[in-house]
């Protein structure tokens, strides 16, 4: 009996194991959605933040100075900036960042947690022309990503049309505004996020 028992342990022990070993290694900088407790989704429940929202965590090194917010608009086939640039002093290796919106190019809230920060930051605009009953599709980053820093990642892409259909895009789409263009829709914004090894005074001096 002792045998069997002990065969069925060393199984037991090969495939927890195994299942380690499946799981793939996440890289030493990245940023993914956030996996939030029962009791984070009860606060979250209590703010009347849906399910969807875009909360995400990251981790970085002991190098990072700054972090920078961008949000842009499309225009004739081209990102152009309507908030953002600058940016904040960021020095942790660990964070949560979350934003808050509807209508990301009317308001956008963007909320950033750590161990030695916390605070948010908050643009609202007046709309070019009323968008009550535009359809809209809103892409989020639901994959782990690899951090690079200077490079800025994509977090959100929302489009707005009176068309009948409208396309919803992976956020990597980002990269190649032109499909967005190629389907003639009357607002196409994104989001990004951008770790940087500068400090806010040399981001400064470089715009």
């Amino acid at each position: 009996m002792r045998k069997v028992m002990a065969g069925m342990l060393y199984v037991v022990f090969l495939l927890s194991l195994a299942a380690c070993s499946s799981q793939p290694k996440k890289p030493d900088m990245y940023i993914e959605k956030a996996q939030l407790s029962k009791e984070e989704e009860k606060i979250c429940q209590l703010l009347g933040v849906g399910n969807e929202a875009c909360i995400y965590d990251f981790k970085l090194d002991k190098t990072v100075k700054s972090v920078q917010f961008n949000t842009y608009q499309l225009a004739n086939g081209e990102w152009e900036l309507i908030s953002g640039a600058g940016g904040q002093q960021f020095s942790d290796e660990f964070g949560r960042l979350a934003l808050e919106f509807e209508t990301v190019g009317e308001s956008l809230r963007m909320s950033l947690q750590s161990e030695n920060s916390s605070g948010s930051t908050k643009y609202t605009t007046e709309p070019e022309e009323h968008i009550e009953n535009m359809k809209r599709a809103t892409s989020m980053l639901n994959n782990l990503t690899e951090l690079s820093y200077e490079q800025e990642i994509p977090l959100v892409i929302q489009i707005l049309t009176a068309k009948d259909t409208v396309y919803s895009y992976d956020v990597d789409y980002f990269f190649k505004p032109e499909e967005y263009e190629k389907q003639e829709y009357e607002h196409v914004y994104a989001v990004t996020v951008r770790f940087s090894q500068k400090s806010v005074g040399e981001l400064d001096h470089m715009e």
